[in-house]
């Protein structure tokens, strides 16, 4: 059994993440392809991904976001793909690949992951934050991934940043989004780029990217000190692509502290804030763990 390999899937509003590796995990190569967001789109890109390895695999493991029933690998809803109500995804990929298949959220996939082998290893309470498309969350609560009463713990990209006009752009999902970091220096009228481009100009010292990426990190540190008003965890982890970046976690870092340091806030502790170990690979290795688990391997 120990030298079964699984296929591990990441479905981003971006792209999607895949990944062929053992139990173990020590060592992944992560492979991604563009999200088409358009009904039956997605099934050509799952198709694309599992079928050139169906004779290499024993099961195919999948991080997803919306609200998802584990036991039953149905998708009940889900913001990034609109059309998606009630979809026995589960079911339909078992049914069509003759293999198992396991599906949890994205987020939830994070916090496994740093939970089983990253970060959150021996952490009792602690929260992953993943920056992509929008805001993923997981949360870990004495020493347990926390679902909540609906499947829906975590889900922070509703947190409301504006209480007087609870408008869906304003949601904390929407303005801590890896997208809204370039949108917001792009429309400086500077130059159109990327993320990548931006840490660079950063690292130069260029002073409207410095502004633009030093506002973001405390948007971000903003929804940290929230949920730890409610939480109170030890640690919060953050992943996604941008993660990689070590200017942003230091200046997430850094806006964290300085919320702390104002007295308003000395009811709270300060959490410990770190990078994921497994960066942009955690939500592959958080559904591998999802499906060695559900399968009883481990």
């Amino acid at each position: 059994m120990c030298k079964e390999k699984y296929l591990a899937i990441d479905v981003g509003g971006t792209s999607i993440k895949y990944a062929i590796t053992d139990r173990n995990v020590e060592i992944i190569k992560i492979n991604e392809i563009k999200t088409r967001r358009e009904p039956g789109k997605l099934f050509e890109s799952l198709d694309e991904i599992i079928s050139p390895h169906l004779n290499q695999i024993a099961g195919v493991a999948i991080s997803f976001p919306g609200k998802i029933n584990v036991e039953k690998g149905i998708v009940h809803i889900i913001a990034t793909f609109k059309w998606i109500c009630d979809l026995p995804l589960k079911s339909i990929l078992e049914e069509k690949y003759g293999m198992p298949v396991w599906i949890e959220n994205d987020g939830k996939c994070i916090a496994l992951a740093e939970f089983w082998k990253g970060n959150l290893s021996g952490i009792e309470n602690g929260m992953v934050i993943g920056l992509g498309t929008e805001i993923a969350g997981g949360i870990i609560l004495n020493g347990k991934l926390y679902r909540g009463s609906n499947e829906s713990a975590g889900e922070i990209s509703s947190i409301l940043s504006n209480f007087k006009n609870p408008d869906t752009k304003t949601r904390f999902g929407k303005i801590g989004g890896h997208k809204n970091l370039t949108r917001a220096y792009n429309e400086k009228g500077i130059g159109d780029i990327d993320s990548y481009e931006l840490f660079e100009r950063y690292g130069e010292g260029e002073e409207q990217a410095k502004e633009v990426i030093g506002n973001y990190s405390k948007t971000i540190a903003a929804g940290i000190v929230t949920i730890q008003s409610v939480l109170d965890v030890e640690k919060f982890c953050i992943g996604g692509g941008i993660s990689e970046q070590d200017a942003l976690i230091a200046e997430i870092q850094n806006s964290v502290h300085d919320f702390f340091a104002v007295k308003s806030s000395e009811a709270i502790n300060e959490p410990a804030i770190e990078r994921c170990r497994f960066k942009n690979a955690s939500g592959c290795v958080g559904a591998i763990y999802n499906f060695l688990t559900m399968e009883k391997i481990i």
